[in-house]
């Protein structure tokens, strides 16, 4: 009857442990989603310098999956085929994946990119995150970016994809931008040719670039 009595409470003790763990885990996932998604939208807030002449139409779109990734492959075309990768990084990087939530507030500002989007040929300025990743700073946090972009000059645009790191710093949960982060001995630009300023600028919702050049 004894032995019994040991077998119940230790196994009540077992799942009472697993329990507490498993609301941890879930506090801790919660947290860096809500803190991954402050950082996102405090990076958004500051201008930036290399894409305000012809960025883009329409709102800017966001990917909803905010994740780490090994290259980036978009309606089977390969773009990067290789994951980023920084020295300042704390290795192995957590592997968990979160779905982004636009504020109301920020609703007419951004919309989530669908399944559908053509990313390559969309006049729209596109951005993919992943969620803040740890380095080798405690208060130090960095985020993967991939932009798609237009840059325009007088009468001419160019579609191009580019990424990079977003440096935070978290200081009693208060997250600051910092600066950007280059890739090292990485490819981290592509362009894909050129198309007509004034095309983008009476561009319909949805439609396509008609590229030339290269």
């Amino acid at each position: 009857m004894r032995l019994l009595s040991i077998i119940v409470s230790a196994t009540f003790l077992l799942l009472s442990s697993c329990s507490s763990w498993s609301k941890i885990k879930r506090g801790e996932s919660l947290a860096t989603r809500e803190l991954s998604q402050k950082a996102l939208f405090e990076y958004l807030k500051i201008p930036n310098p290399f894409y305000t002449d012809g960025a883009g139409n329409g709102p800017f779109k966001i990917d909803p999956i905010l994740s780490v990734r090994d290259s980036l492959v978009i309606h089977g075309k390969v773009y990067f085929n290789d994951p980023m990768d920084s020295e300042l990084l704390k290795k192995p990087l957590p592997n968990k994946s979160y779905r982004l939530k636009i504020p109301d507030s920020l609703a007419n500002r951004y919309a989530l990119t669908s399944d559908s989007l053509d990313y390559e040929h969309d006049y729209a300025m596109i951005y993919q995150f992943s969620p803040l990743l740890p380095t080798i700073d405690p208060e130090i946090y960095l985020m993967e970016i991939y932009m798609w972009f237009n840059y325009c000059q007088e009468e001419g645009c160019v579609r191009d994809l580019t990424r990079q790191y977003l440096r935070f710093k978290n200081k009693d949960r208060k997250i600051v931008f910092l600066d950007r982060v280059g890739l090292k001995n990485q490819n981290d630009f592509i362009g894909f040719g050129g198309f007509q300023r004034k095309k983008m600028e009476e561009a319909l919702p949805g439609e396509k670039i008609i590229r030339f050049g290269w």
